[in-house]
């Protein structure tokens, strides 16, 4: 596994699972392990040896590497900028590369396709030997009778015939066909390098004979391809390569590829007491901090973490907390089990939503629960309400799931109104959460808990339907509602009261005007009610 001279080989699989590392089996000198897609430096051997050398102390802190300019020049044309726009690239030289190097370059190299790659869709890798190229290199696209030489085959292909007949074609063709023009990779003299993100060139194969490794990355999001150069970057020079940069000439602007500047990030010493639990001293951190492969340095009361390039799962001072808790090791934490014991017990909120449940059922009521999305139509149109202040979904994939719903009363009638099939009367309830928009609440978005009701039958007094409302509040509550008329969209004139509490308006009742009952196909009279058991707390 990579170089780990002065690794215990017996302690290997309790290592691992230190660093987060799932060991699925071991079969004599072989481990077959499982690493979290959010740290794609264990992609490869190297990245998982490098680790490890870092937990064991063998070496500690960001690796040191001292990278020079290679001459070498990647030209960008604008035609990709429609099709592929980003690309970056590195050369390595004096490599020294065995069977096994080459199945882990390839083999990282498709982890991290199908992981920051998605697939190919954000980037694509290409691996090329150096030494049949020239130094300056172009980005361009071409058409589809193009012929270049294939990976893996022996003759020329045009690009149509390497969408159409090849595995990787027809793959990964999709990617670009939109396009009348296909990216392609190439040096002066015109030798192929690659076709991105389909295939490589057959004239660059990698093999244990390549000396010169030049790395080519080009995808749709530039942040996503410098982070899979960083980790190439670091795992050549674990490889005893020696990493130069490549100068990215787009237009008129000009980049230095692969960038490994480390960043940084500032945590404190109560910060790791919070979130670990345990109390370390300034040392203890940084030396914890060192053994993950981190450089530290204390400033006052704040200790200043360097992250190294690779690490592109690190984000937030949590993230490097995690690598205090790492470094220190999970393993030599201690549970503390010195804390008062207590009994849990049902809060008042949900002790009084469940009696309301219990009490509405008893009356003879069904419940339903519904979609807190609802269509434009359901939540305000059919009820003869405005939309100017709905919460609406950005980007919705059917107009059936828009909108975030402020009342319950209409997701009911959409029951009610696809049940005409079933036996009257219909009593049915609903205990849910509904969202409305508030430019005084913190998050702009008031979240209201609510219970709504609707009886459907022959005839659904107004009265039946306020001796319900009276009974969940008087029995649930101790209180005593009051009531005053109100002018509701949906409900008759003359047949519509708000609900007050205490002097609070709380909700309102009512009976379902004719026009929003044919609206909804519902051919039952109704009476509904609706009011907040938040207000109630």
């Amino acid at each position: 596994m990579g170089r780990l001279s002065g690794a215990p080989k017996e302690r290997l699989p309790e290592i691992l699972v230190s660093l987060g590392i799932h060991v699925e089996s071991e079969t004599g000198s072989t481990l077959r392990l499982e690493y979290d897609p959010n740290r794609p430096d264990y992609s490869s051997d190297y990245g998982i040896a490098r680790a490890i050398r870092g937990k064991l102390g063998i070496e500690l802190g960001l690796p040191k590497h001292a990278m020079k300019p290679s001459g070498w020049t990647v030209t960008v044309d604008a035609s990709v900028k429609r099709v592929r726009p980003f690309i970056v690239a590195l050369l390595a030289k004096n490599i020294r590369l065995d069977d096994e190097d080459v199945r882990q370059l390839i083999g990282m190299q498709e982890d991290l396709h199908e992981g920051i790659g998605r697939r190919r869709k954000k980037l694509a890798i290409g691996l090329h030997d150096a030494g049949h190229l020239e130094s300056a290199i172009r980005y361009t696209t071409v058409d589809s009778k193009f012929k270049f030489v294939p990976l893996g085959a022996s003759k020329e292909m045009t690009v149509e015939e390497v969408i159409e007949k090849t595995e990787q074609g027809k793959k990964y063709g999709g990617l670009v066909s939109l396009s009348k023009r296909y990216p392609m990779l190439m040096d002066s003299r015109g030798t192929v390098l690659s076709m991105p993100p389909i295939i490589n060139g057959s004239a660059t194969a990698v093999t244990s004979s390549t000396k010169t490794l030049f790395v080519d990355i080009t995808g749709h999001d530039l942040t996503a391809t410098e982070n899979a150069l960083a980790i190439v970057s670091e795992t050549l020079w674990d490889l005893g390569g020696s990493v130069q940069s490549v100068r990215i000439s787009d237009g008129d602007k000009a980049r230095i590829t692969p960038d490994t500047r480390p960043k940084k990030c500032a945590i404190s010493v109560h910060d790791v007491s919070t979130l670990l639990g345990v109390n370390l001293p300034v040392s203890k951190i940084k030396d914890s901090l060192l053994r993950t492969r981190f450089d530290a340095a204390v400033k006052g009361k704040k200790i200043i973490a360097s992250i190294p390039r690779y690490r592109v799962d690190i984000l937030h001072p949590v993230d490097v907390v995690e690598e205090v808790g790492y470094g220190f090791g999970y393993e030599n934490l201690v549970p503390d089990t010195d804390f008062p014991y207590s009994k849990g017990r049902p809060s008042t909120e949900s002790g009084l939503i469940d009696s309301m449940r219990r009490l509405v059922l008893g009356l003879g009521f069904q419940e339903v629960v519904t979609f807190t999305l609802k269509s434009v139509n359901t939540q305000y149109v059919n009820v003869g309400r405005s939309d100017a202040d709905a919460l609406k979904v950005e980007s919705s994939k059917t107009k059936l799931y828009e909108y975030m719903r402020d009342l319950l009363v209409p997701g009911i009638l959409e029951v009610l109104g696809n049940n005409v099939h079933e036996q009257y009367p219909q009593r049915l309830f609903e205990i849910g959460s509904c969202l409305r928009r508030d430019h005084n609440a913190e998050t702009g978005v008031n979240e209201e808990l609510k219970i709504g009701g609707a009886i459907a039958a022959d005839v659904t007094p107004f009265s039946d339907m306020k001796s319900v409302v009276d009974a969940i509040i008087e029995k649930t509550c101790g209180f005593e509602a009051t009531y005053t008329g109100a002018s509701i969209p949906f409900l008759l004139d003359g047949r519509a009261a708000s609900i007050y509490l205490q002097g609070k308006e709380i909700g309102y009742l009512g009976e379902v005007a004719p026009h929003v009952l044919n609206l909804f196909k519902i051919k039952m009279p109704v009476s509904v009610f609706e009011f907040s058991i938040s207000k109630l707390f």
